[in-house]
């Protein structure tokens, strides 16, 4: 069931990204005899001024320990989420879904494979769940959706230490 689902939110996000335009702010890089076909000049390798250094793309965020936490952020979302009269979601939905995406994006899984539907007083629209990132404009790193079959995702709430047995005087 839950390959499915990884498999509509594939065809989501591919839908989504032949729709999308690239961004005009992305300068189009041509090589140089392509740059030449086309009347222009190639752009320089970006090179920093003196004294500052490039740096280089963000690593990944460390897997978290528990996804409860980062999952809180998102509660905005559940009336979008379980209610199909909720055209949109709200403002501060959208931040929480970007703030998963940036610090746990791995914790976004369990909402995928429905692990959320049993704190939930309603089960949450899986549709709505995989579409939430483009309704919200922001993109779910595909390397996401995949490890949720691949990676060993953190649990929602973390497991709680047993309690010794106090020693009778």
């Amino acid at each position: 069931m839950a390959s499915s689902k990884f498999v509509a939110l594939f065809l989501a996000f591919a839908m989504a990204a032949a729709i999308l335009q690239p961004s005009e702010a992305r300068p189009q890089i041509l090589k140089p005899d392509c740059a030449a076909q086309h009347g222009q000049a190639p752009h320089p390798a970006p090179v920093g001024s003196p004294g500052t250094t490039i740096s280089s793309p963000p690593s990944p965020p460390a897997q978290p320990t528990e996804c409860l936490t980062p999952l809180l952020g998102m509660m905005p979302c559940m009336d979008y989420l379980t209610n199909l009269t909720v055209l949109t979601p709200p403002t501060t939905c959208c931040d929480g879904l970007k703030a998963v995406i940036k610090d746990a994006p791995v914790c976004l899984c369990h909402g995928m494979n429905g692990d959320m539907n049993s704190f939930m007083p309603k089960p949450i629209d899986p549709v709505r769940m995989m579409m939430l990132p483009l309704v919200c404009g922001t993109t779910l790193p595909l390397q996401t959706i995949f490890s949720c079959n691949t990676l060993t995702v953190p649990p929602i709430m973390a497991p709680v230490a047993p309690v010794a047995p106090t020693p009778s005087p």
